[in-house]
Parts: structure tokens; C-alpha cells; sequence
């Protein structure tokens, strides 16, 4: 599905411009992760708006009155049928000289704990399970850093099947790498100390080796150059990356709900574990609410916000 308007470019300006004024007071206070994995965030200069934007559309309207725009929520009906909720919304921004985000896909987001997020009650092509709808706020070109994406590749998820088996089987994962000792203890002081996505990046460098070059070979990359105010809908079982901000002042700016139907079970509380600088951090996960994008919530399995 090809990026469409949502929103005119002065719209994505302001929102753009209301959503940093909220990072800039900390949003008020309202921060959704644990207030360990903040501190020692705030410590290490590494609090972000992609970590304190968190779930943040449960408080702001604007926001959720984008992600609920008929443009967007009627496809994304027309995928996951007549009840759409989202589960999570999330903002990227990506500043000047910013890396890129390497290869990755995701089904159920098990991310690093131990169970999935999303658990479905019906029988469903793992591809739908959730979906991606991506608003750029700024223009995204491939020198700010644009998203790139696979086209097909949800349909083959070994790469997700890894990342969860890698997790569960780490003494045996490293047993099948030809890596040297020094190696071995980059990769440990990745497992203890790296983001997702410096672990995304060491999974995509092993997955050549265990699934082979081919398993990339098959797909075509396509660059997503976007506008203002455009939106794309994709599966993050899809593979998806982005390129290095490389320009000297433009800063690529998006905010995303994570959409998934209403008779998947989201079961975000529990205790999670999350890398920080200081090392792996066992945290609750925060008993929110969804907020529903479309139709009704019949099935009673989840929170849902009433607004």
C-alpha cells in the first residue's frame, strides 16, 4: 500500500510542533515507562522522545484524532476488519547524524520479554496481526533519513522466529557463530548493554550466517520518499529500515500507531526487561488502555479507552 495524504503540510507542521512542546515539558509529567529506566536514561543524556513519546496519544487528542482519520482507518479496516484498536503509539526523531535502523520485522512484539504482546484469539496470517500506520510530520528523503522497506518479506518470518529463539537459547545461538573470543564479548556487551535496534543489528549480521545470504536475495528494497502529512500502512512483519540522517539540519520527524484488531489479546503488564546503559533492567510494563481507531470493541478482552 503506497504513502497517501492524511494531512496537509501545515497540519504535520503543527502537530509536529505541539508533540516536541510536550517533550520539552517532559509531557507534563505523564511518562508511561518505568521511572528506573528514566533515571538511568536521564543520567546518560539517552531520555528520548522515543522512549518518553511513548503511548502518549492516550493523553494527546491531536494525536489520536490523526491516527484516527478515515483516510487512514479505513484501510486499515479493510485489512483487519470491522474492530481496529491501537495498542500503541510511538514517535521518531530523527536528528542530524542519527544512525539508521538495520533490517528487522516483527509479528506478536515479544521485543526482550518474555512473552508477546499481542496474543490473537482467532486463527490469522501472523502479516495482520498488527499493522503500521507511519505519519511523517516532516519530509523524509534519504538524506534525513527515509524508511525502506521489503515488499513480500512478511512472508517469510524466520528472521522474527530468530530474534524470539535467540532470546530463549542464547548459550546455543552463540555456540553456532564462527566468532573469535573478542567476539563473543562484543556480542555479551551488546545482550547486556545495546538498544533494540543494536541488537536488531547484530541479529541481521547473524541471520546471514544461519539463514544464509539468499533468505535478502528474493526481496527488492524500495526507499520511501514522503511528504508532509503522508502516511504509509505496512506489517512490521515486513522488513523494514531506515537510512542515516546524513544532512547537516534537517531532522526527519514521524509518529506511528500500532494497530491490531479487537479480538487480539494485548497484554502489556507484566514484567519486562529493558537495556540501558547501565545494563539490563527488569521493569513493569505499564497497565494502559488501547484507544479504538474504528468500529466497536464487541469482544471485551482488552482496555479500551472511553473518550
Amino acid at each position: 500500500m503506497p504513502p497517501f495524504q492524511v494531512i496537509s503540510k501545515s497540519e504535520a507542521e503543527q502537530l509536529r510542533g505541539e508533540l516536541l512542546d510536550e517533550f520539552s515539558c517532559d509531557f507534563h509529567g505523564k511518562n508511561y515507562m518505568s521511572e528506573k529506566v528514566k533515571d538511568i536514561a536521564e543520567r546518560h543524556d539517552q531520555w528520548s522522545i522515543e522512549v518518553a513519546g511513548l503511548y502518549q496519544a492516550l493523553r494527546i487528542k491531536s494525536l489520536r484524532a490523526l491516527f484516527r482519520r478515515p483516510q487512514i482507518t479505513e484501510r486499515l479496516a479493510s485489512l483487519l476488519g470491522d474492530e481496529v484498536m491501537c495498542w500503541r503509539s510511538q514517535m521518531f526523531h530523527k536528528f542530524p547524524g542519527a544512525r539508521g535502523t538495520i533490517w528487522h520485522q516483527n509479528a506478536t512484539f515479544r521485543e526482550t520479554g518474555k512473552y508477546a504482546k499481542l496474543q490473537p484469539s482467532q486463527k490469522m496470517d501472523p502479516a495482520v496481526i498488527q499493522l503500521n500506520a507511519w505519519v511523517a510530520l516532516t519530509d523524509c528523503t534519504e538524506k534525513n533519513g527515509c524508511l525502506r522497506i521489503l515488499p513480500g518479506s512478511m512472508g517469510d518470518a524466520r528472521m522474527d522466529y530468530l530474534y524470539g529463539y535467540v532470546q530463549g537459547n542464547q548459550i546455543f545461538y552463540l555456540s553456532l557463530l564462527p566468532f573469535s573470543i573478542s567476539h563473543l564479548y562484543a556480542l555479551l556487551k551488546i545482550a547486556l548493554y545495546g538498544t533494540i535496534f543494536v541488537k536488531s543489528t547484530l541479529l541481521f549480521r547473524t541471520a546471514v550466517e544461519l539463514l544464509g545470504e539468499d533468505y535478502f536475495d528474493k526481496f527488492k528494497v524500495v526507499d520511501l520518499h514522503m511528504k508532509a502529512g503522508e502516511c504509509l500502512i505496512f506489517s512490521s512483519l515486513n522488513m523494514h529500515a531506515s537510512y542515516p540522517n546524513t544532512s547537516n539540519d534537517d531532522s526527519r520527524f514521524s509518529v506511528v500507531a500500532r494497530c491490531t484488531p479487537n479480538h487480539v489479546r494485548v497484554a502489556p503488564s507484566g514484567v519486562d526487561v529493558y537495556s540501558t546503559a547501565e545494563g539490563l533492567v527488569e521493569y513493569k510494563l505499564p497497565d494502559v488502555p488501547n484507544f479504538q481507531v474504528y468500529g466497536t470493541d464487541s469482544y471485551g478482552y482488552n482496555k479500551v479507552m472511553d473518550d
